[in-house]
């Protein structure tokens, strides 16, 4: 997979698109290898491997053409020829790169909407006097003779950075 998944894993995948709660049908040529998930690994998606008679181009030909809601089909792919022959079957085709920058985009908006509905004080704040050397003792864990300093002002909220800014 080329672009901004270069290095992800075929588990990594599933694992994020599952998290994002997409309904997603993966195809691959060949056959599972044993160090990629089995086709009912991630009951969130569906994972189709072509086997050694079709290649992974061929079956998704065929299943958008099988599809009755083609219309409601994107198939993403930034092969030229796949993407075309989703169009031509009435299906509507982006390229890996799009589908990554709208699924990031809709994951950092869902986590802003959980933090939404949480009390502020979850987030951010000092911890209540003594919490936190509970919780350490809790996990076997000694807790310091004396408070870390406070955070500088130069020093940035993570929860702050939008992550639209890094990406393309």
């Amino acid at each position: 997979m080329p672009g901004p998944v270069t290095g992800l894993s075929l588990s990594e995948l599933c694992r994020f698109l599952e998290s994002a709660r997409i309904p997603a049908v993966l195809v691959m040529d060949g056959s599972a290898k044993p160090s990629e998930p089995g086709e009912n690994e991630f009951p969130a998606l569906r994972l189709v491997y072509s086997g050694r008679s079709a290649t992974a181009d061929d079956v998704i030909a065929r299943l958008v053409q099988e599809s009755t809601g083609r219309r409601h089909l994107t198939v993403v792919s930034n092969d030229h020829a796949v993407a075309a022959a989703a169009r031509r079957a009435g299906a509507r085709s982006i390229s890996c790169e799009v589908f990554l920058h709208r699924l990031m985009r809709a994951r950092a908006a869902s986590r802003r909407g959980r933090r939404a509905n949480e009390p502020s004080e979850k987030f951010g704040g000092p911890a209540a006097s003594g919490q936190a050397g509970a919780w350490l003792k809790e996990f076997g864990f000694e807790p310091p003779s004396q408070p870390p300093p406070p955070a500088s002002s130069a020093e940035v909220d993570p929860d702050s950075i939008d992550m639209d800014d890094f990406l393309c």
